[in-house]
């Protein structure tokens, strides 16, 4: 009687009671697992190796609630009086479905491969500083090199970035210094030749005005076609100007420092209407800071170079190594990475780590207290998720039932 009052009364509660037995422990699940997976293919690609993602799109979870019980009575021979013996059961089991999907195909392989876009500044700055997602995300800076050489995969020579770091610490202490935002301006960029005034109608004017183009003149009765385009600013908060910081970023970057707005642009900037790259202009304004950004597959092989290996396998040249010509050593690429990531590695699991994965025999982890390594592998993430081309399938999704 007892066990069917549980089991008559438990299903009603179980449905709250699961959730919160589970959600969470999923959630830590999922993130562990994807930090994880960001640093092994770090780790990967510092061993020149292929990265390999792998998605868990969807968690389907059943339970089940069962039971039984047994019940005898009666008047036993051996003893006077009646004897009553019984036993019961309660059930829950949880069985998940989990459904993986490998990211893969032609829209991955151009999230991985296609340089990422200057307006990606604005909505990573909000999670962020500037600083590391520049040390990252940027290999020129108006010209100013970060350590270009450190994105290849097997690298010719090695290479330092400490002017580039140099320009961040300028960049930190305007930062600190309140003197400058960022916000969005609008410019015009020519996309056409002069044409006659006369050859234009009030039908071609609207026209363009809808595709958020605008016609100006150019000489006497000649309009160009101009495409308005919005962009990330670095913008001068009033009272700021003139201080030594700003002139200082002004000088290492060749800007004007009496201006009050400096506009970010890719180096190569794309023309989404053609698909297609455009140089940035052989003379450059002294009011823009040209970007070449990296793309993701070349940030994540410059994060690779935070990597410790261990010396069997630098003595085997297992990993890549570069001989720096001043030492005649191995060359160190740490400096280039620091207050970034730092990956160690050990023989056997760490128990402090914060996230720790085996590869080719050894331990590969991230301390606990490294807060750097653990932002830069969340803002990794945020990038791909950014990066991610939407709404089509990349893979076949396996879909794998877990006994519980």
């Amino acid at each position: 009687m007892i066990v069917a009052c549980l089991v008559g009364f438990a299903p009603g509660c179980v449905g709250h009671q699961a959730i919160r037995q589970t959600r969470l422990k999923y959630n830590d699940a999922v993130r562990e697992t994807t930090d994880e997976q960001i640093l092994i293919n770090i780790v990967r690609l510092r061993y020149a190796d292929s990265p390999v993602f792998l998605d868990l799109p969807n968690i389907t979870s059943q339970f089940e609630l069962s039971g039984r019980g047994n019940f005898l009575g009666g008047n036993g021979n051996q003893f006077p009086g009646p004897a009553n013996l019984g036993f019961g059961e309660l059930f829950l089991r949880d069985s998940p479905t989990l459904s993986y999907q490998p990211r893969t195909g032609k829209d991955f392989g151009r999230t991985l491969a296609t340089p990422l876009t200057v307006e990606l500044l604005r909505l990573v700055v909000g999670t962020t500083n500037p600083e590391p997602f520049f040390l990252m995300a940027v290999d020129e800076m108006n010209d100013l090199p970060n350590a270009p050489e450190a994105t290849a995969l097997v690298p010719d020579h090695p290479e330092d970035n400490r002017a580039f770091r140099d320009l961040m610490r300028v960049i930190t202490a305007i930062r600190l210094s309140g003197s400058v935002e960022l916000a969005i301006d609008t410019f015009e960029v020519e996309t056409s030749d002069p044409v006659p005034t006369a050859n234009l109608q009030a039908r071609g004017l609207l026209d363009a005005a809808k595709a958020g183009f605008a016609y100006r003149t150019r000489g006497e009765e000649r309009l160009v076609l101009m495409k308005r385009q919005k962009t990330v600013a670095l913008k001068v908060r009033p009272g700021a100007k003139g201080r030594p910081e700003l002139i200082e970023f002004a000088r290492r970057l060749g800007l004007d420092p009496n201006l009050e707005v400096y506009r970010f642009r890719s180096e190569l900037y794309d023309d989404h209407d053609d698909d297609r790259f455009e140089a940035k202009p052989t003379q450059q304004e002294n009011d823009t800071i040209y970007l070449k950004m990296r793309s993701m597959l070349e940030i994540m092989t410059f994060l690779s170079k935070g990597v410790d290996v261990p010396p069997e396998h630098v003595a085997g040249r297992v990993a890549p190594v570069v001989i720096d010509p001043m030492t005649g050593g191995v060359y160190d690429w740490r400096g280039v990475t620091a207050g970034l990531i730092r990956v160690r590695w050990h023989k056997h699991r760490p128990k402090d780590a914060e996230v720790a994965v085996p590869y080719r025999g050894y331990w590969f982890s991230i301390a606990a207290d490294d807060v750097p390594s653990r932002a830069t592998l969340a803002t990794i993430e945020l990038l791909l998720s950014l990066q991610e081309s939407g709404g089509e399938e990349l893979g076949p999704v396996l879909t794998l039932p877990v006994a519980g």
